[in-house]
């Protein structure tokens, strides 16, 4: 299996698609556990420079994530210190509940100073450095 993925894993998704209903009664009653952990979102309307802020499922193991990482880090290196920006991964308790705090819609998604700018598909230098340069004013 890819990425140690636990071959009990892959065992569930079998029953899951092949006993659909069975799978349905077990689960019928789960209540996920909330881990209710407090993140804090920057000041975003005293923010000394521009905040990118990247949400992926993980930039080294998904590819849509990667392309989005990727386009924030050649904006990086046009703006260099003149902007903040970090990637959170989905894969880290702390940035599941910051992606429910924020209501992060899709992954992977870009915000600007706290404003979703970008998700799922992933903009153009063109179109990443504009944005970054309208929170600049």
């Amino acid at each position: 299996m890819p990425y140690d993925v636990p071959v009990e894993n892959a065992i569930g998704v079998a029953q899951a698609v092949y006993e659909t209903d069975s799978v349905r009664e077990m689960l019928k009653n789960y209540v996920a556990e909330d881990e209710d952990i407090e993140v804090e979102l920057p000041d975003y309307e005293h923010l000394e420079k521009p905040l990118v802020e990247v949400f992926t499922l993980d930039s080294a193991t998904c590819a849509a994530c990667t392309y989005m990482m990727g386009a924030a880090n050649e904006v990086k290196k046009t703006f260099g210190d003149a902007i903040d920006m970090v990637e959170y991964k989905f894969t880290l308790k702390e940035n599941i509940a910051r992606c429910k705090k924020m209501g992060v819609p899709n992954l992977p998604s870009m915000y600007i100073n706290g404003e979703l700018k970008f998700r799922s598909l992933v903009p153009s230098k063109e179109e990443l450095e504009g944005a970054i340069r309208a929170a600049m004013k």
